[in-house]
């Protein structure tokens, strides 16, 4: 399945944030290098990973396992690409709508590649797809959603501060408070464009954190919850996936720990 997001793909130099942990890999983790052609399951985890990649060259995925750093976490890296799409996280399929997936939680530590070196538009954070029928505006059929944590700047926004519609397009329709921050919340349509379910027409919903981390927990239901108060339905749920993605330029991504949870009741 092809998987792209908005924006356009850019190459540009930056410089590491931190030093590249590359080379430490741990016993039992698995490398993919080719684009996924959907969802594959990990072994011996509740989880799968999804690679995308368009353009470039030596692109990568690598899972610690699941025995490792949370179960969940993972390495990216890339060069050159137009586009790099890689996450690890729940997968539904054509599954139920969110209310269905209990109370979920993604709990996560990361470090990267410093400023402007993801291309002109870049995303960290919460990621997925859903299919919504029954909606009454066809462009909202299809829903690609985002909840994003962090990004790596271009060469004209500094990573420390937030993106807004200008890396997005589309208009702001709301904000509200999570997880310690404000997130405002951006709405988007891509016209026969590449999805889940080939060329189409869809909606994108953004939640964009204010106070760019890499660090700390995702209420992610909390945030469709949100989501809901502006109208903004999701349907049937395709994946709820950590996501990094790159539009140009060389970089990585290390996740020292990530993990999701699906919980009886909400957290205080």
């Amino acid at each position: 399945m092809v998987i792209t997001a908005c924006g356009s793909g850019g190459t540009g130099g930056g410089s590491p944030a931190a030093s590249n942990p590359a080379n430490t890999t741990p016993a039992g983790a698995q490398t993919f290098t080719a684009n996924s052609n959907g969802n594959q399951s990990l072994p011996g985890s509740p989880y799968g990973y999804e690679m995308w990649t368009n353009g470039g060259n030596n692109n990568k995925l690598i899972w610690y396992g699941p025995n490792q750093r949370g179960g969940a976490a993972f390495r990216t890296e890339w060069n050159n690409p137009n586009d790099f799409l890689g996450r690890v996280g729940y997968f539904w399929g054509n599954g139920g709508q969110y209310t269905q997936y209990k109370n979920i939680y993604a709990e996560f530590d990361f470090t990267r590649s410093g400023r402007n070196t993801a291309g002109t538009y870049s995303y960290i954070g919460i990621y997925g797809w859903a299919r919504n029928p029954n909606a009454s505006n066809q462009n909202e059929r299809l829903i690609e959603y985002y909840i994003v944590e962090d990004w790596f700047g271009n060469q004209w926004q500094a990573d420390t501060s937030p993106m807004g519609i200008g890396t997005t397009g589309g208009a702001e329709v709301g904000s509200y408070s999570m997880d310690g921050a404000t997130y405002k919340v951006i709405k988007n349509v891509r016209n026969n464009q590449p999805s889940i379910d080939g060329n189409k027409t869809f909606t994108q919903y953004f939640s964009i954190r204010q106070t760019p981390r890499k660090k700390g927990t995702i209420s992610v239901t909390e945030h469709f919850k949100e989501w809901d108060k502006l109208e903004m339905k999701l349907g049937n749920m395709y994946e709820a996936k950590f996501l990094v993605e790159a539009g140009g330029s060389t970089g990585w991504l290390e996740l020292s720990y990530l993990k999701f949870t699906q919980e009886d009741t909400p957290r205080k």
